[in-house]
């Protein structure tokens, strides 16, 4: 169906569904249970996500059993190849990238060329969003054009937050401010430069657990839990390790691994930098 922008638009669509509904009957009733849902999404400013139609995209999906999420590439082309020889090595079968494609690095074009050869889908970061690259017109509108995330069963990948208000996950209380809100059962975020995992049980009102993990690891998942997990980054860190860092969820084995890898890194790396900066 066509974008609906005028009265006249508006009466196309509605003659094309009432011949829709002539013609199967049964739809009838789809039709005032699918009008109630709307209403409701729409009075209650129900997230994006959570809605009717990301529901219906997301299940009509099929479902890859090892997702490697990567994230904060900012140009950093060389560091990227590493990453993706190593997802590679893993066998996984699906890709996806959390954002921040662009700026600080010098490679911001190869690295959007490399993810549209490789057909690897992302979201929108803050950099892609905004910048003040000299880029190639069709750099731009593939930056543009990217979505705000994406969802892939109960799997939900996105850049800075699932919140409506976004802040960066990046501690215990803001995990489980995100965690507090219904959402997916397992929620990617990018942004933050740093890996870690936050899980919604916890001893402790108004934060969540904030989960001890080793390198090159599975670590198990609780189905009957949710999670925020940071996946690292692969322009740079903000911490001292100094290593290129993504995830990779594996379906069967309810497990996320944070894998560390040796790669070429930016000089904003805060392990390159000297003094060590103050965060």
């Amino acid at each position: 169906m066509k974008p609906i922008r005028t009265p006249a638009d508006h009466q196309s669509a509605v003659a094309a569904l009432v011949r829709s509904v002539q013609a199967n009957p049964a739809l009838a009733t789809q039709i005032a249970d699918i009008e109630q849902v709307l209403r409701f999404e729409l009075q209650h400013g129900t997230p994006e996500f959570e809605c009717l139609r990301a529901r219906l995209m997301a299940d009509s999906a099929p479902l890859a059993q090892r997702i490697a999420i990567i994230s904060d590439i900012h140009g950093n082309h060389a560091g990227l190849m590493a990453a993706l020889e190593d997802i590679d090595a893993q066998r996984c079968d699906r890709i996806v990238c959390l954002g921040d494609l662009v700026e600080g690095g010098p490679d911001h074009e190869q690295v959007i060329a490399t993810l549209k050869a490789r057909q690897i889908p992302c979201v929108c970061g803050n950099h892609d969003e905004i910048n003040d690259l000299a880029l190639s017109a069709s750099a731009r509108q593939f930056l543009s054009e990217l979505p705000p995330y994406l969802m892939e069963g109960n799997l939900l990948f996105v850049h800075i937050s699932s919140r409506a208000k976004k802040r960066p996950v990046d501690s215990t209380i803001e995990a489980w401010n995100v965690l507090d809100e219904p959402g997916a059962w397992l929620s990617f975020v990018g942004h933050v430069h740093v890996p870690r995992i936050f899980g919604k049980r916890s001893v402790s009102s108004g934060e969540a657990t904030l989960h001890r993990f080793e390198y090159n690891q599975p670590f198990a998942l609780d189905v009957n839990d949710r999670y925020v997990v940071s996946v690292g980054a692969i322009g740079y860190g903000r911490d001292q390790v100094g290593r290129i860092r993504y995830c990779i969820f594996d379906r069967a084995a309810a497990s996320i691994e944070v894998r560390s890898i040796a790669g070429p890194l930016l000089p904003l790396d805060y392990a390159l930098r000297q003094p060590w900066p103050i965060q």
